[in-house]
């Protein structure tokens, strides 16, 4: 996993190699009990290895009104369980740069991108506008589009325009990896990361119906709810061929 991380082609001046104390976490962010019983019991380790900034890389900063991508930092997080993968994300995201976060549990890796935007209540600070993940990657048995995404980002590949737009082409990476899934391919276009969401919400939405048909006793009703399956499963398989 680290010979994965440490083989992006990051200059080495980025390279920083810090563990992260949990204690640094309390002490600096404001977590619920539940997010420092994450923290205590779910994190095995946090790891700074690259930040990305003018002093370390030839990529200018990119900073507005909105956006500050003045660094990047690139983490990798250990975890102890699955099942916690949203909130460890979530509490890891409270480090106050755009971070491109790899998660690891024993031979598996999971990939998280958040991009981030200036808090109006609080220029100082970043908020997280929305969060990505990709499935879970078994390196010990991965398949050939697998190892293409884990080629594609290695830094040659990503433009040294200024840092958002490296940043922004290491999220479209991953949506396009995340899109594969249905379409068999890395390739994307303008709409797939809107058709992507809307497969997903539509994914949800067929569980729950699914659910609900399963607990119906009323002929009728389970009928009505067969038929708004049946309508909701063409939508997706539409959606599907559209990527």
């Amino acid at each position: 996993m680290q010979e994965l991380i440490d083989n992006l082609g990051l200059e080495a001046s980025s390279k920083i190699g810090k563990k992260l104390f949990k204690k640094q976490f309390i002490e600096n962010f404001s977590l619920s009990v539940a997010d420092k019983k994450i923290l205590t019991n779910d994190i095995e380790s946090i790891t700074l290895e690259y930040l990305l900034n003018k002093s370390t890389i030839n990529i200018a900063p990119y900073i507005d009104a909105e956006l500050d991508y003045s660094e990047i930092a690139f983490i990798k997080v250990e975890i102890l369980n699955q099942n916690k993968l949203g909130q460890i994300t979530s509490i890891v995201q409270n480090i106050p740069y755009p971070l491109i976060i790899f998660l690891t549990y024993g031979t598996k890796l999971c990939i998280n991108i958040s991009p981030k935007r200036i808090n109006k209540a609080d220029s100082s600070k970043l908020v997280v506008e929305e969060s990505f993940l990709t499935e879970w990657i078994d390196l010990s048995n991965s398949t050939k589009i697998e190892n293409d995404f884990l080629e594609s980002l290695k830094a040659k590949h990503h433009p040294f325009t200024d840092l958002l737009s490296f940043y922004r082409s290491y999220l479209d990476k991953l949506i396009a990896f995340n899109a594969s899934k249905y379409s068999g391919s890395l390739n994307t276009h303008e709409q797939s990361r809107e058709l992507l969401q809307d497969i997903q919400k539509l994914e949800v939405k067929i569980a729950e119906i699914k659910g609900k048909i399963k607990k119906e006793s009323n002929f009728s009703d389970k009928v009505k709810m067969n038929i708004e399956l049946k309508k909701s499963s063409d939508e997706l398989e539409k959606l599907k061929g559209s990527l």
